[in-house]
């Protein structure tokens, strides 16, 4: 019998309790995930929403699960991909995928995350040392 399969990738999902109890949002970091590349750091982000929202192109989902990149000098932060799905914590169906391109600073996060939350992840992707990537 033949099993394929790609590699494993360990995730470590730590809750923002203060923020996700602020917005009614369930919000979690990939503390794992974050990365520096070309000057810019970036972590992965789980969302799920209280309720079901809806997209500008109409399709519903109630969970995003997104890189989002900082460039930190700027203070800007935006994400650089985001997958959205009908069920809680990035389960369910698939219901769409975005991404921008590599060399722009990424699509603003507006919707995605509240406001304060994003401010204190750019803080923290900031401040704290991170792997470098070739």
């Amino acid at each position: 019998m033949l099993c394929l399969a790609g590699p494993a990738r360990a995730e470590h999902w730590f809750g923002l309790d203060q923020l996700s109890a602020q917005s009614g949002m369930d919000i979690e970091v990939d503390t794992d995930s974050l990365r520096e590349v070309r000057g810019r750091r970036s972590i992965v982000v789980r969302v799920t929403y209280p309720q079901p929202r809806v997209r500008p192109d109409g399709l519903p989902f109630r969970s995003v699960v997104a890189t989002v990149e900082f460039e930190c000098e700027g203070r800007l932060a935006g994400y650089r991909n985001a997958a959205f799905y009908a069920g809680i914590r990035g389960q369910g169906g698939l219901v769409a995928r975005e991404s921008s391109q590599l060399a722009q600073i990424p699509e603003p996060t507006r919707g995605v995350l509240p406001e304060n939350s994003l401010e204190l992840l750019t803080r923290a992707a900031c401040s704290r040392p991170t792997p470098a990537v070739p």
